[in-house]
């Protein structure tokens, strides 16, 4: 408490000779990491409070620790009884909070973009310390993760499944991600928001021949790409709950040479339209894809787009913890492809900690396969998924 009304009254001083309008408060003088910060605005005069312009809704907080910064956005919230100083009773102060990043801790510099106030200084302990970070290294993850700071930009992209056909020389797997390139909260990031939305994606689809003696891949897809997905552009309490825009390049081979390589690339948009009914858990996505040929080999497959087209329609629906239905239609010159995906929660039927789903499939698809990109296939699978 002393500690806060000395920085109170330098701050005050300071304000007064500057002829700052503004100047911070915190409700306490040391927080842990990853806590949410709650801090009072008030403004450098009386009458200011009347006359004067007032504080924004939000406001960009510019943190700084050893040599590193950080930036966070804080929310004006609701006045609480605010008995610490006595002089928010005169000068109407505004109380924010925002949540602090977890890897922030030390001696913290707080400063407000676009207020004319004066920095403060305070304390953020860090997250773990001592016996409760010693408790964490029981696993290899653990010393794993302390050398991989990056690992949270690291997501699920496309399904990721291994299904078993019926009949086994189709059976098929499929393993994906994507990594966001830039750090959300940095300063940079917060100046140039759009940058948030570029990552790498990787998605590779294999078809395995479970058939034969020595169970041979017959064709495998690889996808790399590199593409930009934007933020959510809805806002209010509408059924529609998101809108967003992806686009990108992307590069798709079956990784073979000679007469059976097969390759091509794209550049493509993809709007997603979602909506969501929280009373009865349940959504619906709808994301229309239309993509050019660029670059594509000529020598072993002219003739792609004819099978495989420009369009594709992905239409998704289901409960949270029940039944998804994923669909995707494409139409080409040589006709319509066809491809279902239904899946439900393991726990749900038995083994109530294993966390996959039952995963069928059906296709009935032009160019399923690049190696026969020009042939029609049939088929239903059965097996598992880890993302839907």
């Amino acid at each position: 408490m002393a500690r806060t009304v000395v920085l109170l009254l330098c701050l005050v001083f300071a304000t007064a000779a500057r002829g700052q309008d503004f100047f911070i408060s915190l409700t306490k003088d040391r927080w842990t990491a990853g806590q949410r910060i709650e801090f009072l605005l008030f403004p450098a005069n009386s009458e200011m409070s009347e006359d004067g312009a007032a504080p924004p809704d939000q406001l960009t907080c510019i943190l700084s620790d050893n040599g590193r910064t950080y930036s966070v956005q804080a929310n004006r919230v609701e006045p609480k009884n605010m008995d610490t100083i006595d002089a928010t009773k005169t000068k109407s102060p505004s109380r924010y909070a925002f949540d602090s990043p977890d890897r922030i801790f030390g001696t913290v510099r707080m400063k407000i973009a676009g207020i004319d106030c004066p920095p403060i200084l305070f304390d953020i302990a860090a997250q773990k310390e001592s016996s409760a970070a010693e408790a964490d290294y029981t696993s290899l993850d653990a010393f794993f993760a302390l050398y991989q700071p990056y690992l949270k930009n690291i997501d699920a992209y496309e399904p990721m499944y291994f299904l078993i056909g019926t009949e086994p020389e189709k059976s098929k797997f499929q393993i994906s991600f994507k990594y966001r390139f830039f750090n959300p909260e940095s300063d940079f990031s917060v100046r140039h928001p759009w940058i948030n939305g570029l990552h790498l994606g990787y998605t590779q689809t294999s078809f395995w021949d479970l058939n034969s003696s020595s169970a041979p891949f017959e064709d495998t897809s690889y996808k790399p790409e590199l593409f930009w997905l934007s933020k959510n552009f809805v806002t209010g309490e509408a059924s529609l709950k998101g809108l967003f825009l992806q686009t990108g390049g992307q590069h798709e081979s079956n990784g073979l040479g000679g007469e059976e390589s097969r390759s091509t690339n794209y550049l493509y948009v993809r709007p997603v339209f979602i909506f969501y009914w929280k009373p009865f858990q349940s959504g619906l996505q709808v994301a229309p894809k239309v993509w050019a040929y660029v670059g594509n080999d000529n020598e072993t497959n002219a003739d792609l787009d004819e099978y495989q087209g420009y369009f594709d329609l992905e239409v998704t629906v289901g409960k949270q913890n029940g039944f998804v239905l994923a669909s995707s239609f494409r139409w080409a010159k040589e006709g319509a492809s066809i491809c279902l995906d239904l899946t439900y929660p393991l726990h749900r039927l038995f083994f109530k900690s294993l966390e996959m789903y039952l995963h069928a499939q059906y296709a009935n698809a032009l160019a399923e396969r690049l190696i026969a990109y020009d042939e029609r296939s049939h088929a239903f699978r059965l097996g598992f998924s880890i993302v839907r």
